[in-house]
């Protein structure tokens, strides 16, 4: 059995000594050789090894059972709040970085970092990373430094984005309802799924899906909110006091155009997912390093008909990023 791993995360060190010249978000400090990044507001949090160090990420999900890794810079490694002129070089950094694993690590696909704060730099890193570093898809937080995914200047870098092939994975960042979520855990317990669940909802009502039909995303963690709530969606986008038209579409059907993974914990919340989307474009995610693909991978083999496992394990991921898998991984 091949394991395609859509949803892990690796962050260089390069990252982190950007964070620490900057005082944006996330805030950063070097203390000896490890890093602390304010992970709530006032809560620092060491980074753990694995996080930064790709050769010991790499041996532990090999270890777990994972053959193909897709890997980001998420949560965390967000360039939107730097300046403009930082953001550029620390996104093209990263992207090589990436490139340079994908040549060390066989199975490492790494997803492009782009400066999204700007439309001219996003498109330029954008061109680079795909046309000339190499890389198969890109990355985009729920957010861009506060502004929605809908924004207007953000069109033409998802032309291009559509034009390219690529698919454009959303994740979680910085909830714009943070203050009301320090208490608990609640920006990561909640917080993070309804950012991606109001992110990927702009981008259907905002009409992106709709104009740009071949802009493939992927909205992470079984869809978050938005097959739960699909029927609520679908019997009130018209009303005046929302959308205020009846669409030939419902929104639910530009929905289901988007992927998923099985980034869950609950076998109703995998099951709800199932139903949902189209099952080819069901993906496997673990979320690693936060959490550990061998129970990932146990979780979907004790919750998935045997007859959707290799499309899930491996061949959605494989039509999706086009990849060539070997048996053997």
């Amino acid at each position: 059995m091949v394991v395609v791993d859509t949803q892990t995360h690796w962050y260089p060190d390069e990252l982190w000594d950007a964070y620490t010249r900057d005082d944006s978000y996330p805030r950063c400090r070097r203390v000896g050789s490890e890093y602390e990044v304010e992970i709530l507001p006032g809560r620092w949090w060491t980074v753990p090894r694995n996080f930064r160090d790709l050769s010991l990420q790499y041996a532990d999900l090999k270890e777990q059972g994972v053959d193909s890794m897709v890997s980001s810079s998420a949560s965390f490694g967000d360039v939107d709040y730097l300046s403009l002129e930082h953001a550029v070089e620390v996104a093209r950094r990263l992207n090589e970085l990436r490139a340079e694993a994908e040549r060390e690590y066989p199975g490492f696909i790494g997803l492009a970092t782009i400066p999204w704060q700007d439309p001219d730099a996003a498109l330029e890193v954008l061109n680079e990373a795909i046309l000339r570093v190499g890389l198969k898809g890109v990355l985009i937080h729920s957010n861009v430094a506060g502004a929605p995914l809908d924004s207007e200047y953000l069109r033409p870098v998802y032309e291009r984005v559509a034009e390219l092939g690529i698919p454009m994975f959303v994740h979680p960042a910085r909830s714009l309802v943070e203050e009301q979520m320090a208490d608990y855990g609640l920006e990561i317990l909640v917080g993070y799924m309804y950012e991606t669940s109001t992110a990927v909802l702009r981008l259907v009502l905002g009409g992106v899906m709709a104009d740009f039909p071949d802009l493939r995303v992927v909205h992470p963690h079984a869809g978050a909110c938005l097959p739960y709530l699909a029927g609520r969606i679908d019997g009130s986008y018209s009303k005046p006091y929302a959308v205020g038209e009846v669409w030939e579409r419902p929104p639910s059907e530009y929905m289901k155009r988007t992927y998923t993974d099985t980034m869950c914990q609950d076998p109703a919340t995998l099951a709800f997912a199932r139903e949902f989307y189209p099952s080819d474009h069901l993906l496997f995610g673990s979320d690693y390093p936060y959490f550990l693909p061998s129970a990932a991978i146990e979780f979907v083999n004790g919750n998935v008909p045997g007859e959707e496992l290799d499309g899930i394990l491996q061949h959605n991921a494989e039509r999706l990023l086009g990849l060539s898998i070997p048996p053997d991984g």
